[in-house]
């Protein structure tokens, strides 16, 4: 079975939005909340909500136009898509002031998994001349997917942390609110704010958005490796295992593989369950700054 054609959809992003992820992402870092830093920059995992928001400034449908855009391969019975994972490569950084940009990429693998279907789509965040800024993969499980094919290798390596205690072990505790100010940023799943539709789809409460989990967790890492230096940034990967609950404490565990190389996982302190797994971030080198 072969996948879809490349897809290439606009983006686009001003200084608010770059503002209000830092927000939903737990940062008072003022280099990514306060406009008027001197060294103002966005995150450098803003880049994946831009999947979701497409060009819009407004809510948005669930799922977005631009998410539309980007089916997933034929499939019966699939219902909601879950994030499973993220891929993420910075080649260049992104402008600060905002920019219009395009998304180029659809999926490249499809393959059961449990009663669904795991899906992998590659992205390209370029520029009208050709610019390549990010490389993305990202996964996505569908529940009750069945009635296909699988195709495509899985892009995603494994990663296995060591048996040793970690080097780092850091906690971050999530703000009660951070679901309904994340989706501020493209992502509007009723999943993740209304109790209603979080018990359909088989939750006790709504659970937030897994790439903002993947967000807090990227913090504490650049916040205890670097400093929090946004520039350090230049790639990393991970895998979502449980959903989070808004009000719990991440406690995310690091293992130093070289000073530019690190394994992590991630821990929910109140029930000691897994949230990330398959964690790796590599860094560019200081000489380079």
């Amino acid at each position: 079975m072969a996948g879809p054609t490349r897809i290439v959809e606009p983006v686009e992003y001003n200084v608010r939005d770059l503002i209000i992820y830092a927000l939903g992402i737990g940062s008072a870092d003022l280099r990514y909340i306060y406009e008027k830093h001197a060294d103002f920059a966005a995150f450098p995992t803003y880049p994946v909500v831009l999947y979701y928001k497409g060009v819009s400034y407004d809510a948005l449908p669930f799922p977005s136009p631009i998410l539309a855009a980007f089916p997933n391969p034929p499939m019966q019975n699939a219902r909601g898509p879950l994030d499973a994972g993220i891929t993420v490569e910075r080649l260049a950084e992104i402008p600060k002031q905002g920019a219009r940009l395009k998304l180029a990429g659809g999926a490249v693998s499809a393959h059961k998994k449990g009663k669904g279907a795991l899906v992998e789509r590659a992205f390209d965040l370029v520029d009208d001349a050709g610019k390549v800024y990010y490389k993305f993969v990202d996964a996505s499980y569908i529940v009750g997917a069945d009635g296909f094919e699988d195709f495509g290798p899985v892009l995603t390596k494994p990663v296995t942390v060591p048996s040793t205690p970690a080097k780092h072990r850091v906690e971050t505790k999530i703000d009660p609110r951070a679901a309904c100010l994340y989706r501020l940023s493209g992502d509007y799943n009723p999943l993740h704010v209304d109790p209603e539709f979080a018990r359909l789809a088989g939750f006790d409460a709504p659970i937030l958005h897994g790439k903002c989990t993947f967000g807090h967790a990227t913090r504490a890492l650049l916040d205890t490796l670097v400093g929090g230096d946004q520039r350090r940034f230049r790639s990393l990967q991970l895998r979502l295992v449980s959903p989070v609950l808004p009000g719990q404490t991440l406690v995310t565990e690091i293992w130093e593989v070289s000073s530019e190389d690190f394994l992590f996982q991630v821990l929910i302190k109140e029930t000691g369950k897994m949230c990330i797994g398959n964690g790796r971030l590599q860094l560019t080198p200081a000489s380079r700054m």
